[in-house]
């Protein structure tokens, strides 16, 4: 039934299919693929359902796909207007186009047009496939007999009973379900209490992204029985590497140790490089228990010192860790590579190894950056670092050759106090040794990617799509608006190339303007996501990509170890089955939404500790820089990353906004991104994770 539900998919997704009524298109189905027509009736009226076919008009029926309609999550904003949440880009929905849809509901749109002020794509709510009306995050009022749950960011007030309450107290916050009826009624399901109490606050935006904090018992009863020493039996038929030197670099606390490498040269003077990754698919087999969790949390999430694992720990932290002393299966990508940075021969293949050291970023920068104390702790291995370092140069030197984008964009590094509140937020840049990871993992996903494309098996690909014409001109515009020149070529912005866009990156590296120039480029491009086919990487200049290396924290990665691994085996009729290709577009599909989850759980937290910090300066003066500009006024960046409005409604005269330039401008005085102002504090809103900052002066340098 299952196959055959694939089957009508898609044909109905591949090409127009319409008729008269649902009886009519089951008949036609039914005489194409040589069904009954009860059983291909049953499987309509459930991809109905789903959302998958829609009746476009009185009796007529097609595949959504075909018909150009996207199936998303909505999400409803404090003014009744919503987003669509989907691969391409968000869709705007009006009140009046939202169907009544809720927050987190699951839709149909229809892509109508372009909302006036962003130009970001307008739709239609055509159809909502499943409610989501559970697991809402509310605060609770007390009244006496009964409560209310005022839902969070929403104008939405739902009445609790006294006996539905959970014993929720005046202004906890709390999760809430909606139970069904004329009048909206809810019941707590969990009282989060208070955002002050150390840990509420993350508790919190787990709750609002949904994310899956524990695991099941059943999950974690399969997880307790996995041994956390290698069964020797397993170690037959694979390349023995215990007697390399094999090591992993991460950062300090890290526990989940899912990469090793190895360095040496043959008597031609080429590198080989080994990249030696956890065998995660050894232990989660598809479609077991572990395997189905494991697909639905897609990612591991990580934040301040926390984590969220996709594994259980007995995998992540355990018998899947590359941990020093221990065995560990691994799949192996060896790779020579010449002086010029070119991977001249390699080879993919299961392994074993012993890793000889557990290190981390610091102490590797201290080798590279010659610490001679650190030298000598690590003088077993201080050869090879210092080798590693120079092929990690030359790689680099190749990529940046290709036209890869380099962006210097730093990132906030939040300090926490030990209850948990912020007290500091600092930069945190890239370093010679986190890139020289970076470098060989690139490499090795590149080399991952190449080898099974030409091999035309069935694979999941990381790719970053060419950005759209118009964004890339309006960036154009940006860039002369700041007075800095393009370079010398033009620069189509329909057909733009990375290596054009390197040459404006690399224009801007010692002007001050830089952090600016990098952040709106990034913006200008598209996101990078899964997908079945291989459509290149935009962003790193390479054609082919996909993500070989994380499969303890990053499901698609799993999912390609086992296509490598059935390969490997020679399994080849199922490696290329129709099954495992409809499972690569599911996994990558999900593994895509799975990552938005994630990121905007990270980016959650830490924009409220980061205003936690600055609740601590209400009416302190910083300097900044002008990171943004919009309708509502411009947004400031602080030296330490911190970010903030100064309102419009604020400002002593009247500006208009220059959609273009990027800029406010008045009769006398004008605004724009790059430039250094002084600001202070005014207000801070850390629930909504909003600052408001009033404009002192601009700073001449």
């Amino acid at each position: 039934m299952e196959d055959l539900k694939v089957k009508i998919q898609e044909i109905l997704n591949t090409r127009y299919v319409a008729s008269r009524g649902i009886d009519n298109l089951s008949k036609v189905l039914a005489q194409m693929l040589r069904q009954d027509v009860a059983s291909v009736k049953e499987i309509l009226i459930q991809l109905i359902d789903e959302g998958e076919v829609y009746e476009f008009a009185k009796n007529k029926f097609a595949g959504a796909r075909v018909l150009g309609f996207i199936k998303g999550k909505f999400v409803l904003s404090s003014q009744n207007f919503g987003f669509v949440l989907c691969d391409g880009g968000d869709i705007f929905v009006s009140k009046k186009n939202s169907l009544g849809a809720f927050d987190g509901d699951e839709v149909l749109v229809k892509v109508v047009g372009r909302a006036y002020k962003d130009k970001k794509r307008e739709g239609k709510v055509l159809k909502i496939i499943s409610r989501d009306n559970d697991n809402l995050l509310a605060t609770y009022r007390d009244f006496g007999s009964y409560g209310i749950a005022e839902l969070d960011r929403k104008n939405i007030q739902v009445k609790i009973l006294k006996q539905d309450s959970l014993n929720a107290q005046e202004g906890d916050k709390v999760v809430i379900d909606i139970v069904p009826g004329r009048v909206i009624c809810g019941k707590v399901i969990e009282v989060i209490g208070s955002l002050d109490k150390k840990g509420n606050d993350i508790k919190y935006f787990l709750r609002q992204n949904k994310v899956r904090e524990t695991f099941p018992q059943e999950v974690l009863d399969v997880a307790g029985k996995i041994p956390q020493e290698v069964d020797k039996s397993k170690l037959k038929n694979r390349v023995d590497l215990t007697n390399e030197v094999i090591f992993t670099i991460d950062g300090v606390g890290a526990k989940d140790l899912d990469d090793a490498i190895s360095l040496k040269k043959d008597n031609m003077g080429n590198y080989v490089l080994g990249v030696h990754i956890a065998d995660v698919g050894e232990y989660v087999k598809l479609n077991g228990i572990i395997d189905k969790e494991a697909y639905e949390r897609g990612t591991s999430i990580y934040f301040l010192n926390y984590v969220i694992p996709m594994l259980p720990k007995e995998l992540s932290n355990g018998i899947c860790s590359l941990n020093p002393g221990v065995i560990r299966l691994t799949l192996s990508v060896e790779m020579k590579i010449n002086d010029k940075g070119e991977v001249i021969d390699s080879k993919i293949f299961e392994s074993y190894i012993k890793s000889k050291h557990r290190l981390n970023y610091d102490e590797v920068l201290e080798v590279i950056e010659g610490n001679v104390d650190t030298q000598n702790r690590l003088s077993d291995i201080k050869d090879v670092l210092l080798q590693m370092y120079e092929l990690s140069q030359i790689l680099d030197k190749r990529r940046t050759d290709f036209g890869a984008l380099n962006f210097e964009i730093p990132e906030g590094e939040v300090v926490l106090d030990e209850n948990g509140k912020a007290i500091d937020v600092v930069k945190s840049e890239a370093t010679k040794s986190t890139k020289l990871i970076e470098t060989f993992m690139v490499v090795a996903n590149e080399t991952v990617a190449l080898t099974y494309n030409q091999l035309k098996i069935p694979f999941v690909y990381r790719v970053h799509e060419k950005p759209d014409g118009e964004k890339i001109k309006s960036f154009f515009n940006f860039v002369d608006s700041l007075g800095l020149k393009l370079p010398s070529e033009t620069g189509d912005s329909k057909d733009i190339s990375p290596k054009y866009l390197q040459k404006i990156l690399e224009e801007v590296k010692q002007d001050d303007k830089k952090g600016v120039v990098n952040m709106v480029m990034l913006r200008s491009l598209k996101k990078a996501k899964y997908f079945e086919k291989c459509l290149g990487h935009f962003g790193m200049a390479l054609k082919f990509y996909c993500h070989f290396t994380s499969p303890i924290r990053r499901y698609p990665d799993l999912t390609i170890h086992r296509i490598i691994k059935e390969h490997l085996h020679g399994n080849l009729s199922f490696v290329k089955s129709k099954e495992m290709q409809d499972f690569v577009v599911k996994s990558s599909e999900k593994s895509s939404i799975q990552e938005r989850v994630a990121e905007d759980t990270e980016r959650a937290i830490t924009d409220y500790k980061k205003c936690e910090y600055l609740e601590n300066y209400i009416g302190k003066e910083f300097l900044g820089i002008i990171s943004g500009v919009t309708n509502r006024g411009f947004f400031v960046e602080l030296d330490n990353t911190c970010e903030g409005l100064v309102p419009m409604s604020s400002l002593k005269e009247f500006y208009n906004y220059d959609e273009e330039r990027l800029m406010l401008v008045s009769k006398n005085h004008f605004f724009r991104i790059g430039e250094r102002v002084q600001i202070k504090v005014e207000s801070v809103d850390k629930l909504e994770r909003k600052v408001n900052f009033e404009f002192i002066k601009k700073i001449r340098e």
